[in-house]
């Protein structure tokens, strides 16, 4: 199944380093400090948010089949692949995902284009009047000003579109089952894209792998649509891309910094813990290579830690104290952190 082998890649790269529930917060996109770092800690960005909607049910249902087929093994709290799951990944193909940078929006830019194929098609039937398929009141106001301006009712239009759109799903980046399921999830005059249950009886999958997989194939799209090439579906790609990946807490944080302001100020001005004002500066300093981190941490420490990380092959908090006892938790994770960016 195409889920079991995300997981395992995810879990590989923990490398037995993370409770058995932290691949399942990083694929929902969990905000939490712990998970921020861990996408910079263990160069998870490709995998973060990749599928808010799963459930825990779900999840453990999934790593209890992997359990059961010895591709990974439980050591106390923690999970890591055996030498069969490290197998399994080392045939595997690498999943083309960028989770960090969209973290689900890829479907908001699908949802516009059905509805703008779904439009263009009933035009073409003479027919003004449909039920669209999106029921988004924010993606119809952006469909109907993009027709608008686009003057849609011109022959040449239609033409331009659909050889953009043959273009882009023409691209060698793209596999022949993600071809098919962009086409297949479109909407057009008198005919409705195909379920989900639909596509996986038809793939013979589960429905998560075929959602997986057109997640995959919408990633490709985005990454692969250009503003000379297809200038019509670039428009459509507008505000996409997640401009900065922090939090909303994180972002007034961040500000308070550029003002001058210390940890423990924030923390007082903010009616906030001082742990979470460090949560936010691991987020930030995970999102900015560019942030001052030295008013927390000398070069000579950071380059201290980076070490025994390397040395020990870990990045356990407690492991490298033991080395650093001078240092505490937090600056071992900003030079974690730091390290990564």
């Amino acid at each position: 199944m195409f889920f079991h082998q995300i997981l395992l890649l995810v879990i590989h790269k923990f490398r037995g380093e993370r409770s058995s529930t932290a691949p399942f917060y990083l694929l929902k996109g969990k905000k939490s400090g712990q998970t921020i770092q861990d996408v910079t800690y263990f160069n998870l960005h490709s995998f973060f948010s990749l599928y808010s909607k799963l459930s825990m049910e779900e999840y453990k249902d999934e790593i209890s089949t992997l359990l059961a087929n010895e591709y990974i093994k439980s050591n106390e709290s923690t999970i890591l692949l055996t030498e069969k799951g490290l197998h399994q990944i080392k045939s595997m193909r690498k999943p083309m995902y960028n989770g960090w940078i969209y973290r689900g929006n890829e479907h908001i830019f699908f949802s516009r284009l059905e509805l703008v194929v779904q439009t263009l098609s009933y035009f073409q039937a003479s027919e003004n009047k449909f039920v669209p398929n999106q029921k988004d009141q924010t993606v119809h106001q952006f469909v109907r000003t993009y027709l608008i301006e686009n003057d849609f009712k011109k022959p040449g239009f239609v033409v331009s579109l659909k050889q953009q759109i043959m273009d882009l799903i023409g691209s060698s980046s793209f596999e022949d089952i993600h071809r098919e399921l962009f086409v297949y999830r479109l909407s057009g005059y008198d005919k409705s894209g195909l379920t989900w249950e639909q596509l996986a009886r038809y793939y013979n999958k589960s429905v998560l792998d075929v959602k997986l997989l057109f997640i995959e194939c919408l990633h490709i799209a985005l990454h692969t649509i250009n503003a000379e090439k297809h200038p019509d579906l670039y428009i459509l790609t507008k505000d996409i891309e997640v401009v900065t990946p922090l939090t909303e807490s994180a972002m007034k944080t961040n500000l308070l910094f550029e003002k001058g302001y210390s940890i423990e100020e924030i923390a007082q001005m903010r009616s906030l813990k001082k742990n979470t004002i460090e949560d936010h500066v691991i987020e930030i300093v995970s999102a900015n290579r560019h942030f001052p981190i030295y008013p927390f941490i000398s070069n000579d420490q950071l380059n201290r830690v980076l070490q025994i990380s390397h040395e020990f092959q870990t990045k356990k908090l407690k492991v490298i104290r033991d080395h650093v006892p001078d240092l505490s938790f937090f600056q071992i994770r900003i030079a974690l952190t730091k390290g990564e960016t």
